[in-house]
């Protein structure tokens, strides 16, 4: 919902679309309420996760969606559900975008570890793993295809600089 509402603010703001990313990595969003279903509805098996780590699952989950509010935030103008480059468009290094070049997805990868963790569904788990993880990996591939070709060697010093997903050096 956040996402969202965000989308629709930055959307009066920004210049027109120049460049926009096709093919599979264009429909992930529409597929990101399918965790949450599984969530509500709990089907398959369950394992048994002691309180301990239901709580850090719970954590994490709340760390994960905040760092992706985080970086909506940061992006301003400039996030958007579609995959775009506008024209104005700025490459954005700071905030969480100085320790990660896709912050949202590493956010909700972060979120989705920790609902895992916390509800111990083994077909929350699969999906996670064999779905959720390679749709964000795809989709920030395609992004950087935009961002390659729209800022070029700048965009190639960001990527040697600053890691894609996982803020480890």
């Amino acid at each position: 919902m956040s996402a969202q509402l965000a989308q629709r603010r930055a959307l009066g703001r920004r210049g027109a679309t120049i460049q926009t990313a096709g093919g599979l990595a264009s429909l992930v969003p529409y597929f990101f309420p399918v965790p949450y279903v599984v969530i509500a509805l709990r089907p398959g098996p369950e394992v048994v996760v002691p309180e301990a780590l239901q709580w850090l699952g719970i954590v994490l989950s709340a760390l994960g969606v905040v760092f992706s509010l985080w970086s909506i935030a940061t992006l301003g103008r400039h996030y958007d559900l579609v995959l775009e480059v506008h024209e104005g468009h700025e490459l954005v290094r700071r905030g969480p975008y100085g320790l990660v070049r896709h912050p949202v997805y590493t956010g909700l990868g972060l979120h989705f570890a920790g609902v895992c963790l916390s509800t111990g569904n083994l077909l929350l788990i699969a999906g996670t793993l064999l779905v959720s993880y390679p749709a964000f990996y795809l989709r920030a591939r395609a992004e950087e295809r935009l961002l390659r070709r729209q800022f070029g060697a700048e965009y190639e010093d960001y990527a040697r600089e600053v890691p894609m997903l996982v803020p480890l050096p």
